[in-house]
């Protein structure tokens, strides 16, 4: 199988093949803002916090604020992880919330969530991803980070030099510099470099829930002597690969895959993906920025 053919099947794993007829909508303010497995509705008809209706699950009249809902959520998905329930998901407990969105990142505040807990509700979740790179003689490599063995999803996988979630109350700057430092030690004056590159956009269906993920990523192009060195043990090593291993680490079976997708979209970006020997160009990059269903 070509390069062009196995970058296109990566893509294809960040889109929702089997569609949303097995989920109900998760509705707030007359929106829809997350989709429920049917396996997971029965959770929502045993609490107190939700009306569960043949159309949709929505918060109770009385749950009116942001806080009010955040509370509920707390203790709703808190009871099911010390019951034993949903723990394919719960099971990865974070103790660090997300905020979930009326429209886009920044529009108004719905409710914030637990991580963990984020594709049960399968609502949309936000993300920084970082493209470090070095140039010599006019010829990139690209840093990767190789993912700890004790992490509970996808270890010793290869990954970014920097990525990470957007918490509660956190902008996309600030996570940018904070997982910079946390993951690679970049230091304030280096991370000021970072260049916004646009964002990417897909769905993840799988066995944790479904994840309508959205990515904004940046660009860096590092001192030669620079060496990332990992602050929060989330990182077993770092590699310097050229452009050739890298395009052949992102379509291996060893790459996160929605990382492998912000490293494809670089190699694309930056002219290191000639349209003339990727048969598959334009359908990559239209799964590049895949519509999400709300």
């Amino acid at each position: 199988m070509s390069w062009s053919s196995k970058a296109l099947e990566v893509m294809k794993k960040l889109q929702n093949t089997e569609g949303f007829s097995n989920y109900i909508p998760f509705v707030v303010e007359e929106r829809t803002c997350g989709m429920v497995h049917l396996e997971n509705l029965c959770h929502f008809q045993d609490s107190e916090y939700f009306s569960v209706s043949s159309e949709n699950i929505q918060f109770q009249d009385n749950l009116q604020t942001v806080s009010d809902r955040s509370s509920a959520l707390h203790n709703f998905f808190f009871k099911l992880k010390n019951e034993g329930r949903c723990l394919n998901t719960l099971g990865g407990w974070r103790n660090e919330t997300y905020s979930v969105f009326e429209r886009s990142f920044g529009s108004e505040l719905l409710f914030d969530v637990e991580r963990a807990a984020v594709p049960i509700l399968g609502c949309k979740s936000y993300g920084v991803h970082l493209n470090g790179y070095i140039k010599v003689d006019g010829e990139y490599k690209i840093w990767a980070g190789v993912r700890a063995q004790h992490k509970a999803k996808y270890p010793g996988m290869y990954d970014n030099i920097v990525a990470g979630g957007i918490s509660s109350g956190y902008g996309i700057w600030d996570t940018l510099v904070k997982e910079a430092d946390e993951e690679a030690n970049m230091s304030p004056e280096i991370i000021a470099r970072a260049q916004p590159a646009g964002c990417l956009s897909y769905t993840i269906t799988n066995q944790y829930g479904t994840s309508p993920e959205v990515e904004f990523v940046y660009d860096l192009e590092l001192p030669l002597d620079f060496i990332p060195d990992n602050n929060d043990n989330e990182m077993d090593q770092f590699q310097l690969l050229s452009v050739e291993d890298m395009k052949e680490a992102v379509v291996g079976e060893n790459f996160k895959t929605n990382c492998a997708a912000i490293v494809i979209d670089f190699l694309f970006r930056h002219g290191l993906v000639k349209p003339d020997e990727t048969p598959d160009y334009v359908e990559i990059i239209n799964l590049l920025h895949s519509n999400h269903l709300f």
